[in-house]
């Protein structure tokens, strides 16, 4: 049986879920701007997501719907929420959006909640050419270009 979501995917645009009420959300779309990459940026504080797309997101994060709320932006604590149920937490994210303080990133078959804003530079896939190389690991660092397409600047010898 082929599965059939009702959130859209697609490898050549990544669709952000954040809430321009929180500093990851806002820091997250800055990164994006900056970017010449197709992108679709949804912000929850203008625009809702149904309780149906939120519980899709959170099977393809493998996580509860409660799990995707920070709740360190309630006044509430984890023994007083031990008890709610999905529809509970749906309720809670529809009328605070800024309990989503870390953004979703969609992107083809991949979904991820971004703890830090640099984390979406990883659906682009951007080369970062020898970074995660050291000469003390006895090898020179490969600082050639690994990716196709990119335009990088020849250095003159």
């Amino acid at each position: 049986m082929n599965d059939m979501g009702v959130i859209a995917r697609n490898e050549r645009q990544l669709t952000l879920i954040y809430s321009s009420n929180t500093r990851v959300g806002r820091h997250t779309l800055s990164y994006l701007t900056g970017l010449n990459e197709k992108y679709l940026a949804i912000d929850i504080a203008k625009t809702k997501v149904s309780d149906t797309q939120w519980a899709e997101i959170a099977e393809a994060l493998g996580v509860k719907i409660g799990d995707l709320v920070d709740k360190r932006e309630l006044d509430l604590s984890d023994e007083s929420t031990a008890e709610f149920s999905s529809n509970d937490w749906l309720k809670i994210i529809q009328k605070n959006d800024c309990v989503i303080s870390r953004p979703i990133a969609i992107k083809g078959k991949r979904t991820k909640q971004i703890d830090n804003p640099p984390e979406i530079m990883e659906f682009f896939e951007v080369d970062s050419a020898g970074l995660e190389q050291s000469p003390m690991d006895g090898d020179d660092p490969d600082i050639e270009s690994t990716t196709e397409d990119e335009n990088f600047i020849e250095k003159d010898e």
